[in-house]
């Protein structure tokens, strides 16, 4: 039986985290998988793990950034400094910890899901060790592009998540003749036995309240739909550190009654949220291969999104399953959005679309892409 090692930064709350714990519990059916991840957390996974899957943790902890920014928030010069070298410390040992396991790697294959574990492959991988590295982000300045090129200098593999990852890895390390890319899109789990409902005026958005989804723009976006479609409603789920300034934004426009902020959910949660909605809008200043879409389309519900480079349009085909909007134009998303609402008919029939296109990303479909890289 051939042996897969996978390297995370640690197993809790996180896209990377939940995808390459479903690919691992896939890969338990043919392979021996082990795990190696940096940070404990002091917690268990936060995704069910197939008993098969061994795992084993460098650190017994986690990053102190809390603990950090308490200190700087709170203007305490000595919990800084105590923070700052404590930082330092953990930061030392996880690059030490991951270099020394990957030296002593007793696998056929080892796949990063991170380029900073992609480095260190290219560097001290053992000898008839395979290395795979994937990338789930993208990023196309030219201090990344710099950094990749000389990062997965020594690899055998790059996977890449969609069409337009492809074209630029091509492009980015077409003078390393060494490695080759892959496209393998991210495993869809299950498609949902109900579909959203798409009797009501809801919108849907999920995502960490981050700087990099732009939710105060999409507010912007459901401030021109409620003038229109006066009984929209408009749901962001998730929490983050945005939470306060889109609260005010919120306020500020006055759509308090109208626009809701659910902070953390469970999955569950996250599920019936998108049932009971009848649009899931994006409004992302970049995105790789967003599952969230996929999960939105699995529930049945169109999709609206700025063309952002590379993500959205792996997942939207225009007026199939929904719609892409010229990046950054607020009245145009708008303006799609109030229409859909309006057309019934339309927006029915790209729910259905919708649900029938996450089909293709089921493990099903995806996994035979795996296996043929493994074997």
């Amino acid at each position: 039986m051939k042996s897969i090692t996978i390297l995370l930064l640690h197993m809790q709350h996180g896209g990377i985290e939940k995808q390459t714990i479903t690919l691992a519990n896939q890969l338990a059916e043919k392979y021996r998988v082990d795990i190696i991840s940096t940070y404990s957390m002091n917690k268990e996974p936060a995704y069910p793990l197939d008993s098969r899957v061994s795992v084993k943790y460098l650190i017994d902890t986690k990053p102190n950034r809390d603990e950090f920014k308490a200190a700087v928030n709170n203007k305490n010069i000595f919990k800084v400094f105590k923070e700052g070298l404590r930082a330092v410390k953990i930061l030392r040992a996880k690059n030490a910890l991951m270099i020394k396991a990957i030296k002593n790697l007793s696998c056929d294959y080892v796949l990063s899901t991170r380029s900073e574990f992609a480095e260190m492959l290219s560097k001290h991988a053992p000898d008839g060790v395979i290395t795979v590295t994937q990338e789930h982000l993208h990023d196309d300045s030219e201090k990344y592009v710099k950094y990749v090129k000389r990062a997965f200098s020594n690899l055998d593999y790059l996977v890449v998540l969609c069409e337009g990852s492809e074209q630029n890895y091509s492009k980015w390390l077409s003078d390393n003749k060494g490695i080759k890319i892959v496209r393998i899109p991210n495993i869809l789990e299950e498609i949902p036995e109900n579909s959203a409902e798409i009797t009501s005026n809801n919108i849907v958005s999920v995502g960490r309240l981050h700087p990099v989804k732009d939710f105060g723009t999409l507010i912007k976006v459901f401030e021109k739909v409620k003038n229109s479609v006066p009984d929209a409603h408009l749901t962001i789920v998730g929490g983050g550190d945005e939470e306060e300034s889109l609260n005010n934004s919120i306020k500020e426009a006055k759509l308090a009654d109208s626009v809701k902020l659910t902070g953390m959910v469970s999955k569950e949660e996250v599920g019936k949220y998108m049932l009971s909605s009848d649009i899931y809008a994006m409004t992302s200043l970049t995105e790789c291969f967003p599952m969230v879409l996929l999960e939105a389309s699995a529930a049945g519900l169109p999709l609206i999104a700025f063309d952002v480079p590379v993500g959205p349009k792996a997942i939207i085909e225009n007026g199939k399953n929904g719609y892409l909007i010229a990046d950054r134009d607020i009245d145009a998303m708008a303006e799609k959005i109030i229409y859909i609402l309006r057309q019934r008919d339309e927006l029915k029939s790209l729910a259905i679309n919708s649900k029938e296109m996450a089909k293709n990303y089921l493990s099903e479909n995806i996994m035979p892409l795996w296996y043929d890289l493994f074997e």
